[in-house]
């Protein structure tokens, strides 16, 4: 039996977070990510480069590691009032490293679209021989980045349907209900219970999915004022509106 090459990805989650969000709304699911680079080979190196010490990365890092994506913490470095990311020099080491070490591993699977990364993956094709895929997100890649690395298979975004939307609207409910009397629900409290795995919703389209909610008025916010006296924005469904009781009328709550 033939053996089959192996595969190195390395994702720079700072740049597809970000872009993913800008774009479309929707954050990066770390199993259908590893399933895109799986299309090549059996994946002997998997690492996910960002400053997890941030709220919005940290929450992100266990689900990495439950894809068996391995989180590399990557301080930003503070230099006034100037905040420099370290993720690109750290990626980039490993890529190289990487190249010299694992013989193995013949296909890298780079998901970024900065064009920092242009010298190392011109050294890996050129020097080292390997093939290097660019797999960012659509419409956020420079050009001068797949020219240099010679492939490109840009990562597939997130279906939404209205089942999706029901299963959203659904979950809501069972966050409200689950809150103490008193409790005042915020959107990302709300989004974060529904992204629990029990709930069986793609995370990444959570977001994106309860914004449009606000927009359609099945979701309305308000500033309510906490025990202490403080404003807070809360985010609470419309239960008399119909797609609530379709939703209600579609499956279980």
């Amino acid at each position: 039996m033939q053996r089959q090459d192996e595969v190195a990805v390395f994702i720079d989650l700072e740049n597809v977070a970000t872009s993913l969000h800008k774009s479309f709304g929707q954050q990066p699911n770390p199993g259908r990510l590893i399933a895109h680079a799986r299309k090549y080979g059996p994946i002997a190196f998997a690492r996910v480069y960002a400053d997890f010490g941030t709220d919005l990365f940290h929450t992100m890092e266990s689900s990495f590691r439950n894809a068996n994506i391995e989180p590399y913490h990557c301080p930003a470095k503070v230099r006034g009032e100037v905040t420099q990311s370290t993720v690109d020099m750290n990626l980039g080491l490993d890529m190289y490293e990487t190249a010299q070490d694992r013989p193995t591993i013949s296909t890298f699977v780079l998901m970024a679209g900065d064009s920092d990364y242009i010298r190392v993956v011109a050294r890996l094709r050129y020097r080292f021989d390997k093939q290097v895929i660019v797999a960012g997100v659509p419409g956020s890649v420079s050009r001068d980045l797949v020219e240099a690395a010679g492939s490109e298979d840009p990562l597939e975004l997130a279906e939404i349907t209205p089942e999706d939307e029901e299963a959203i609207i659904r979950a809501l409910l069972r966050y409200e209900d689950s809150r103490y009397e008193g409790y005042l629900p915020t959107f990302r409290d709300a989004a974060g219970y529904v992204r629990h795995p029990a709930n069986r919703i793609d995370p990444a389209i959570v977001d994106v999915v309860m914004n449009r909610l606000v927009e359609r008025g099945v979701l309305f916010q308000a500033y309510e004022e906490t025990r202490e006296g403080n404003p807070i924005r809360t985010t609470r469904l419309d239960r008399d509106h119909p797609e609530v009781q379709d939703a209600l009328g579609s499956g279980p709550r």
